[in-house]
């Protein structure tokens, strides 16, 4: 069935839309909050210890640390970027050899390029010797960027089960939808048939009897095959065809009775184009004719984006009818569409309505 292809992003494509939109602004916001973890800290603990601090010292050293964050928090969001594209098609072993080594080159530029602290450090008897300064300024750095690159793929897997889940709702809605329709189309199998042979019959018949009635007959019973026949292949209608098919439908069955009822249409100009639910008019109009025969009218307009049919019925459908219409219109078009009827002096009034759409 068509509706279980839909489609499903692969891990590729879906690590790169975690650069695009809310899930980049959140990937640079994680990065700039543990990008500037480490100079804060490290700036705190300097003063904390500094001998005699002087104020240009004090500057210098901020300017310092403002630059390791910089750099780091720009090689966090490039290494991230770059992994998520190398990634793909890689074992598990070179993944992590990978990651890992990005870790490394985020700690090293962001360490080398504020290495001028050392002085200030030095001199103040905050740390011994520049080597130790680098080692722990690098493993705390180290750390925060592997804790970076592990949230980076948490959020990169919940986008891509996100993605998932969003194409297998769309498939199971048009799953709903096509079976909801199936069953309609079956109802229509049922109806096609017995009327075909009932009012071949009724031409025969008319024949012998009324010749005018019968080629009057004759010729609804083309008008409604050539309307019925270009919708059985097809998922899409237009509100124009389905009203041809409701009226051809109505007037076989008033010829077929010898009655002078049938269906008045009136199609507004924005409404001539519209697409329409195939199948969603027809069981109404037989589901209410069979009951109780009588003159039909159908008004179709389009205004606000909204696309209104309403069907002016001798007798109320039955409730099987109206509740597999509805479920039809909802699941092709959601809250967007709907079914109401109302019944005065045994007649009914059957409205419906669909998003404006060209068919």
């Amino acid at each position: 069935m068509r509706a279980l292809s839909a489609p499903v992003l692969p891990l590729s494509d879906a690590s790169e839309n975690l650069w695009r939109g809310t899930p980049a602004r959140g990937a640079v916001a994680m990065a700039g909050l543990l990008a500037i973890a480490a100079p804060l800290r490290f700036f705190i603990g300097a003063l904390s210890v500094m001998q005699q601090p002087s104020v240009p010292d004090m500057v210098e050293l901020a300017a310092w640390w403002l630059l390791y964050a910089a750099v780091f928090w720009l090689a966090l969001l490039a290494a991230g970027h770059a992994g998520a594209r190398l990634v793909a098609g890689l074992d598990r072993i070179a993944r992590a050899a990978l990651w890992l080594a990005l870790a490394c080159a985020c700690a090293a530029a962001a360490n080398l390029a504020a290495a001028g602290r050392s002085r200030i450090l030095i001199e103040q008897g905050v740390v011994q010797g520049a080597l130790p300064m680098h080692l722990y300024g690098f493993a705390l750095s180290f750390t925060l960027a592997i804790l970076y690159f592990a949230l980076l793929r948490r959020s990169r897997l919940h986008e891509e089960a996100a993605t998932r889940l969003a194409a297998a709702q769309a498939a199971q809605r048009e799953a709903r939808r096509r079976r909801v329709q199936i069953d309609l189309q079956a109802v229509q199998a049922r109806i096609d048939p017995s009327l075909l042979f009932g009012m071949l019959d009724a031409v025969r018949q008319a024949y012998a009897c009324d010749p005018p009635r019968a080629e009057r007959l004759l010729d609804e019973l083309i008008a409604f095959l050539r309307a019925s026949l270009p919708r059985l292949p097809s998922d899409t209608s237009s509100v124009p065809r389905e009203a041809e098919l409701a009226r051809a439908y109505a007037q076989l069955l008033s010829l077929a009775q010898a009655a002078t009822w049938g269906m008045s249409v009136d199609v507004s100009e924005p409404a001539r184009h519209a697409r329409f639910p195939p199948g969603a008019l027809l069981p109404l109009v037989d589901d209410a004719l069979r009951s109780r025969g009588g003159p039909c009218t159908l008004q179709a307009t389009c205004k606000g984006g909204v696309c209104r049919v309403t069907l002016g019925l001798p007798a109320r459908p039955s409730e099987t009818t109206i509740a597999r219409v509805r479920s039809l219109l909802h699941e092709i078009d959601g809250s967007a569409a709907g079914l109401s009827v109302t019944t005065e002096a045994g007649a009914a009034q059957v409205e419906m309505w669909v998003p404006h759409e060209s068919s």
